[in-house]
């Protein structure tokens, strides 16, 4: 008699499958979004209204397509206070749509310059209105520095960054870089930490097609007022430790 495969093998290539299924679901809505969208860009480029746009449409096509859903605290902290510099932990592709509850007003994101080589995405970045930094370039970092803190000044907006750097899937959240601290001082905008539920260390996203709940803090903003940049190890420090206690709290939803 013929033996068939263990019943944990068949159940382990289902979830695989399911999940290559619902992340091409995810970037088709990826894209249908930026399709449905890309003539404001085109018609008012490097507006930051653009992305806004953006992720108004993407959040309504991730509940109904992707069967995710957002729940958002203190929301009306981003409403109160324009301009302002938003840091907060970043884990996964999928942050897309995680960030979508923030754009209540005017924010830009801050991200690295090799996003705007990626074709097609890159140039629907910087159309959106977002700002490219090339780190390994110092004059030209300092150069698009100051030119974000204009943007801040001259059009009060928002912008966002991952002090990260980078994506991080581990439950500790890695050191954070010194540049959104920067721009804060500079601008005399207030920081304002937020939080993002840990979905990729609780619940893998996008295994199955279950409903993936995720779950958004925003804290009280931080006063950079009379702050130097030797303060920015204490800012660091202050924000790390609200974006930590924000993730702990979000985290009990998956207990």
């Amino acid at each position: 008699m013929v033996k068939g495969p263990p019943l944990k093998f068949i159940y382990l290539n289902h979830k695989i499958m399911l999940y290559k299924i619902r992340y091409l679901l995810y970037c088709i809505s990826v894209a249908l979004t930026m399709f449905s969208v890309v003539p404001f860009f085109i018609l008012r480029p490097f507006n930051p209204k653009n992305t806004r746009l953006f992720f108004i449409v993407y959040q309504k096509v991730a509940k109904y397509l992707l069967n995710i859903h957002l729940h958002i605290e203190n929301k009306e902290i981003l409403q109160n206070n324009d301009p302002a510099v938003l840091v907060g932990n970043h884990q996964h592709n999928l942050d897309v749509i995680t960030v979508c509850p923030l754009y209540q007003s005017l924010i830009v994101v801050l991200g690295k310059f090799e996003l705007g080589l990626i074709p097609i995405f890159g140039q629907f970045f910087t159309l959106g209105g977002n700002i490219l930094v090339k780190r390994g370039n110092r004059k030209k970092a300092m150069a698009s520095m100051e030119k974000l803190e204009k943007k801040i000044n001259s059009q009060g907006l928002k912008v966002l960054v991952f002090p990260e750097g980078h994506r991080n899937r581990e439950k500790e959240l890695r050191p954070f870089k010194k540049g959104a601290y920067y721009t804060a001082i500079k601008t005399n905008a207030p920081l304002i930490p937020f939080s993002v539920s840990q979905f990729v260390v609780h619940r893998w996203p996008l295994k199955g097609f279950e409903r993936l709940d995720i779950y958004l803090k925003v804290h009280e903003p931080i006063s950079v007022e009379g702050k130097t940049t030797k303060d920015i190890p204490e800012l660091i420090q202050v924000t790390r430790q609200k974006i930590e206690e924000g993730i702990r709290d979000l985290n009990r939803h998956y207990q």
